[in-house]
C-alpha cells in the first residue's frame, strides 16, 4: 500500500488494542499510516515481532524499556532471546532502551540500567541496527554513553529536552522524534525550530500521549497526523511537504 506517514513508536501490541487491534490497523490503512511497534520487554518485542510478521505495513524493534529490567539473574536469558530476535528481517531497531531516572530514584537500579542500555547498545552495533532510545531525567547521563560507545545511528523517542540538549544529539548523528504532546505545549518549540528537516520524525507512543484533540483518550497510529501538522506548522511548510519528509526520514532511519 502507498504510505504517507509512518508512526515512528507505537505499541500496538499492547493489552489496551486486544479488543479491537485490527479495527486500529484497518483505520491505519485507510489513513495510509503505517508504524513502527516498540518493544518494552521479551514478551512485547516477541508480540511486535509477530504484528510486523502479519502486517506489511508494520515493523518492530525488540529490547527492554529501562523500567522494565529483568530480576537479577533473568537478565542473560532475556538477552540470549533477545539477541536472536534482533535478527529477523521485519526487526528494524534496537529497543526501546535506556535511562529513566524519573521513575527510577534507587542509585543501584540507575546502575543496572547503565548496564542494560550499553548491552543494547552494543547489540546494535553487531546486527547493524539503529538504537530506539528511551530518556527521561537522564540526558546528562546518557550523552556520554553515546559518546564513549559510539552506537551506529540512534533516534531519541519522545524527546522533551532543550535545544541545548538537542544539538548534543544531534552532534552524534541522532535523530529526535515528537509526540503528540507538542499538540499542546509550546515547550518544545524552539528545537523544532532550530532542527534540520532531515533529522526530526513523527510519533505516537501510543497507547499514550493523545494529541490536543484526544487528550485524556487512548492514541493511536492514525493521530500521528496531528503531529505532522504541527511540525509542518513550526517549520513553516505545507502539511503534504512536511508528510513528504517525515516519510523520507523515518524510512531512511530505520531502513524500510
Amino acid at each position: 500500500m502507498d504510505l504517507t506517514l509512518i508512526d515512528a513508536h507505537a505499541h500496538l501490541q499492547f493489552t489496551q488494542y486486544d479488543k479491537d487491534r485490527e479495527e486500529v490497523i484497518a483505520r491505519m490503512r485507510e489513513a495510509g499510516v503505517g508504524a513502527i511497534n516498540v518493544g518494552t520487554d521479551l514478551k512485547t518485542s516477541r508480540q511486535a515481532v509477530a504484528l510486523a510478521e502479519a502486517n506489511d505495513d508494520l515493523w518492530a524493534t525488540i529490547g527492554i524499556h529501562p523500567t522494565d529490567i529483568p530480576a537479577p539473574g533473568e537478565e542473560e536469558a532475556n538477552f540470549l532471546e533477545l539477541e536472536k530476535l534482533s535478527q529477523h528481517p521485519r526487526v528494524v531497531s534496537v529497543g526501546e532502551c535506556g535511562l529513566d531516572f524519573f521513575h527510577i530514584k534507587d542509585e543501584n537500579e540507575r546502575k543496572r540500567q547503565a548496564e542494560v542500555f550499553e548491552w543494547h547498545v552494543e547489540l546494535a552495533k553487531r546486527v547493524n541496527k539503529p538504537l530506539m532510545i528511551h530518556c527521561r531525567d537522564a540526558y546528562s547521563e546518557l550523552l556520554p554513553i553515546l559518546r564513549r560507545l559510539q552506537p551506529v545511528a540512534s533516534n531519541i523517542h519522545f524527546f522533551a529536552g532543550g535545544w541545548s540538549v538537542a544539538k548534543q544529539f544531534l552532534d552524534l548523528g541522532s535523530t529526535l522524534s515528537f509526540t503528540g504532546v507538542i499538540t499542546f505545549t509550546g515547550d518544545y518549540d524552539e528545537v523544532i525550530q532550530n532542527i534540520s528537516l532531515d533529522r526530526m520524525l513523527a510519533e505516537t507512543d501510543c497507547p499514550f500521549v493523545a494529541p490536543k484533540p484526544f487528550r485524556g483518550k487512548r492514541n493511536e497510529p492514525t493521530h500521528v497526523t496531528y503531529v505532522a501538522n504541527r511540525l509542518a506548522e513550526l517549520k513553516g511548510l505545507e502539511v503534504p511537504a512536511m508528510k513528504d519528509q517525515l516519510l523520507a526520514n523515518t524510512r531512511l532511519s530505520f531502513g524500510l
